[in-house]
């Protein structure tokens, strides 16, 4: 398809926030570059670039659904419970078919996934099952997209001025936000976990370069402000990790009546308890250990699917932390309306 829609301005990121993700990211000593993108200025890996335009002219279907998130807002666990409830519970398929599998992830090669990963995975021993799944974040998201059937699950950790222009009036959209300091927890353990780009630094640095906007894909909240501007759109349901944390039958049931599906409250129930966090935890379709294989975790480092908590930022936040915190939250939570949940 030819590319015909003009994409969001892309310009070069500063030296100093380049440097210090260098320094602080073990794998990319090397790297050639950051950029920022669109009026917000997201941070992005100068290897995307190629991508961007391509992104932002996929055709975007009717009967396309989208999961756009900040990454580690609840995305695989929603992904979950929409795949499940618009494919009438079939659990045996879920299990049969990794998420990978089940979603198209545009976006997947924003950190080029480490030319020494891809130039080599060929050559490494393993079934072809694993083959299969570490094939769908390894091939750029629009040529699995161009390739999939109908209907197509797509997810992006890309705002959404990044994603198809039309994609709002077009095709469904679940966005999930999350509390900053429990989103900054969870990011900065998979950034130790995931061996590309691999975060060695400790956890007040990685809060301190969040909050500056220096984590890629930042600012954070400039990302959940787009789709919160957009909550009363029909094809847009907005909803907070917050809410599925405390009443997970219930916004559950305001994802089935967003897609006109109905179910009992028996079913209902089975799927929180399929969905709850022991159970999802040893979930190997929903998992990433195939990126073992490949090098792509770090051994001793907490697992992909951790603790699904509220609150836990309370454990790694100082009392100086905490009152920068809350001076940083009052700050932006004033500039951009969004209200966040609250909790005990």
């Amino acid at each position: 398809m030819a590319l015909n829609k003009k994409c969001p301005e892309i310009r070069e990121a500063g030296e100093e926030e380049s440097g210090q993700l260098r320094r602080l990211f073990k794998t990319l000593e090397d790297c050639p570059g950051f950029i920022r993108v669109g009026p917000a200025g997201y941070l992005f890996s100068v290897k995307f670039e190629p991508e961007i335009e391509n992104i932002y002219n996929i055709e975007v279907r009717p009967t396309d659904t989208f999961i756009v998130t900040f990454p580690r807002s609840g995305t695989t666990w929603t992904q979950e419970i929409v795949w499940l409830l618009l494919n009438d519970l079939d659990y045996a398929k879920a299990a049969s078919l990794h998420i990978v599998e089940r979603f198209v992830n545009i976006g997947t090669s924003i950190w080029g996934l480490a030319s020494r990963k891809t130039q080599t995975y060929k050559e490494i021993e393993m079934n072809k099952e694993d083959r299969r799944k570490f094939e769908k974040v390894i091939v750029p998201g629009c040529e699995l997209l161009a390739a999939a059937t109908d209907p197509r699950f797509i997810k992006s950790h890309l705002p959404l001025s990044m994603l198809p222009p039309n994609l709002i009036e077009t095709a469904k959209v679940v966005y999930v936000g999350r509390d900053p300091r429990d989103l900054v927890v969870s990011l900065y353990h998979f950034s130790r976990l995931i061996s590309v780009p691999l975060y060695t630094g400790d956890f007040k640095t990685f809060w301190n370069m969040y909050m500056n906007d220096n984590v890629v894909r930042a600012p954070h909240l400039s990302h959940v402000k787009e789709a919160w501007d957009l909550r009363n759109h029909p094809n847009m349901l907005f909803l907070f990790y917050e809410e599925l944390k405390q009443d997970l039958p219930g916004t559950i049931k305001r994802i089935a009546i967003f897609f006109n599906k109905t179910y009992t409250g028996e079913q209902i129930s089975g799927l929180c308890k399929h969905v709850h966090i022991d159970n999802f935890r040893n979930n190997d379709s929903v998992n990433v250990n195939f990126l073992s294989k490949v090098d792509g975790l770090i051994p001793g480092e907490e697992p992909f699917i951790r603790k699904g908590k509220v609150g836990g930022w309370r454990d790694y936040f100082d009392e100086e932390m905490t009152k920068e915190c809350e001076r940083w939250m009052a700050k932006k939570v004033e500039e951009t309306g969004i209200q966040f949940p609250t909790y005990p």
